[in-house]
């Protein structure tokens, strides 16, 4: 990894120099930088990495951005990912090719079509099954790399010959402990204890996120088609204590129920009003591990909330510039409790129209 340190004081003067002086020459000499940014998940059949160069010229740097031929090599790169086993031997070898994508979301640079590199695997290292205590099966996971092991990225410039590299271990699997192996998660209404989310520690694994949302159906006058819709009861991102493998985040029962409340009706008091009924859906436990370099990415990057604005630029590309890391995201889904459910029909005589 690497760090470099631009003071925002010499960008300050910089700027305030060009204003005053109308023949300086803000740009300089053109040199090749690849930009290369790429996030590797286990449970991914398909991989993708954004590879482009930097650009600079007279004018306005958003309407640069905005035209695919300033970031846009003219050329495909040789793109390939190589894997090694924990002995340091080569067991696999995944060729990346250009393909394009045409939902990205309007913003600084062009959209909605742009040509990232792709590669699809073929086979998948392991299946688990993953059973309750009766035995039934409660989900399937399918991995398609091994998270045992590390991946070499190595780019080539095949009209320069320049070469690009970088590498990264991959996030382990984990197990989210609780909710448990019961079928339903209970909330309630007068909590005397929180109700407790808890997962281990991932190894290789920095900054945590949980996410747990309730999903739920709808249906409408003149229509027999439910509709899915889902709210966020937590989105949170959660410290790894030094002092334990697991990780907890409390939250209380009552919140669900206000949460109900406060996001579930339509704004729009004739869009509520066709709401005929509403069926509950399960409650889903989502944790998001960034791979350790990932995290140190984005806590570079976060937004600064002391006076002092200089900020390190972080890279972890070898002869060039971006991120190639990994994060690992694990779900557990239950269905809400009917003593739940009861209560949410409890609300103001069911003004969430909820029938089961």
């Amino acid at each position: 990894m690497k760090f470099f340190k631009y003071p925002l004081v010499f960008l300050f003067f910089s700027v305030l120099i060009s204003a005053c002086e109308t023949d300086f020459d803000t740009t300089a000499p053109y040199k090749d930088i690849t930009v290369v940014y790429g996030l590797l998940d286990q449970k991914d059949q398909n991989h993708y990495i954004k590879i482009n160069k930097a650009f600079l010229g007279e004018g306005n740097a958003l309407i640069y951005a905005q035209e695919a031929d300033s970031s846009n090599y003219g050329y495909p790169m040789e793109v390939v990912m190589e894997e090694y086993n924990e002995n340091g031997q080569l067991v696999n070898t995944l060729e990346f090719d250009t393909t394009t994508i045409y939902n990205k979301e309007t913003g600084v640079f062009y959209a909605p079509e742009q040509v990232v590199y792709h590669a699809k695997l073929d086979l998948a290292y392991e299946i688990k099954v993953i059973l309750n205590i009766s035995g039934d099966t409660v989900s399937i996971d399918t991995f398609w790399l091994n998270y045992k092991n590390t991946f070499k990225l190595k780019i080539k410039n095949p009209v320069s010959g320049k070469e690009i590299f970088s590498e990264t271990k991959l996030v382990h699997d984990f197990d989210i402990k609780k909710p448990g192996f019961g079928q339903t998660i209970k909330f309630v209404t007068d909590p005397i204890n929180p109700t407790e989310f808890t997962w281990e520690k991932a190894e290789n694994g920095g900054m945590n996120e949980l996410k747990v949302t309730f999903h739920y159906s709808e249906i409408h006058q003149n229509s027999n088609d439910t509709v899915d819709k889902s709210i966020e009861l937590i989105s949170s991102t959660v410290s790894s204590p030094a002092s334990s493998s697991t990780i907890s985040y409390y939250y209380w029962g009552n919140d669900f129920f206000t949460s109900c409340l406060n996001k579930i009706p339509y704004s729009d008091p004739v869009e509520e009003a066709n709401v005929v009924a509403r069926f509950s859906g399960p409650v889903v436990t989502t944790v998001s591990v960034a791979e350790t370099e990932f995290s140190l990415y984005m806590e570079v990057y976060e937004p600064s909330t002391s006076i002092v604005q200089e900020k390190p630029e972080y890279t972890n590309i070898e002869n060039g510039i971006g991120l190639f890391s990994a994060r690992y995201r694990k779900s557990k889904p239950k269905k809400l409790h009917a003593e739940t459910i009861a209560d949410l029909q409890k609300i103001d005589d069911n003004i969430l129209k909820f029938e089961y």
